[in-house]
């Protein structure tokens, strides 16, 4: 792990570490946990995706609430400034649940939704088929917004995605698809995550935490599995980091 560290930035491209703002991190001591146990694993930098429904408030509503949770947590690490390990750089960003409108966001919402100073956005796509309509929402975010859609925690939506040849028509327009950590506990998840890897349908991998019980930030049993399998150029890809604000 350590020379991991070395050669490596290593970015969690999904978290729930903000406090209190979804199901994930229920207050600051519990976010400061996570960012010290992520440290201790040689994370330099966590992607801050807290669950965005658009079916349940408005996207200034969520970005108001947002902002008061990374004030909350910024606050309580400056009171730890100077103790123990050095936590990871937090940029800001959102797990924004699927809806066919997305692509017809404001533009200031949408870029305030997007990862840091990218334009990556993290989008949580439905369990069922992905239909025409949904390629659809992709592309057009794609090439009339300016936007790269990065799809959350793939290894949940293999049997959803009927059409692949549209899937790697996005991935070469700039589509990016995220696998959760969790994906390689098992032989057979494993194994199927590894025939998507080689396949170039995975481009981020991330953590998903969210919380110090049963969704730990737990990240280098996938740093060694990752360097092992497909070799260091892969670790620098799948773990990059991204800009913050």
């Amino acid at each position: 792990m350590e020379e991991i560290m070395r050669q490596t930035i290593v970015t969690d491209w999904h978290t729930h570490i903000l406090p209190g703002i979804d199901d994930g991190s229920r207050d600051t001591d519990e976010s400061l946990a996570m960012l010290r146990s992520s440290a201790l694993q040689g994370v330099s930098a966590v992607v801050l995706t807290p669950h965005f429904y658009p079916q349940n408030e408005s996207p200034g509503r969520f970005l108001e609430r947002r902002n008061d949770a990374w004030i909350r947590l910024e606050q309580a690490i400056a009171k730890q400034s100077g103790e123990g390990v050095d936590l990871p750089v937090r940029i800001l960003g959102a797990e924004v649940y699927y809806f066919d409108e997305l692509g017809g966001l404001d533009a200031e919402e949408l870029s305030a939704l997007c990862i840091g100073d990218t334009r990556i956005l993290m989008v949580e796509m439905p369990s069922d088929t992905w239909s025409h309509r949904v390629f659809d929402c992709l592309e057009k975010l794609i090439f009339q917004r300016n936007v790269r859609p990065l799809i959350a925690h793939i290894d949940r939506y293999y049997k959803a995605v009927k059409d692949t040849e549209s899937l790697d028509a996005l991935i070469g327009e700039g589509l990016l698809l995220q696998l959760n950590t969790g994906a390689l506990n098992g032989l057979m998840p494993r194994r199927k995550a590894f025939q998507w890897m080689r396949a170039g349908r995975v481009h981020r991998i991330g953590s998903d935490c969210h919380n110090m019980k049963d969704r730990k930030p737990e990240l280098s049993e996938a740093l060694a599995l990752v360097r092992k399998q497909f070799g260091e150029d892969a670790l620098a890809m799948y773990f990059a980091g991204a800009e913050s604000k």
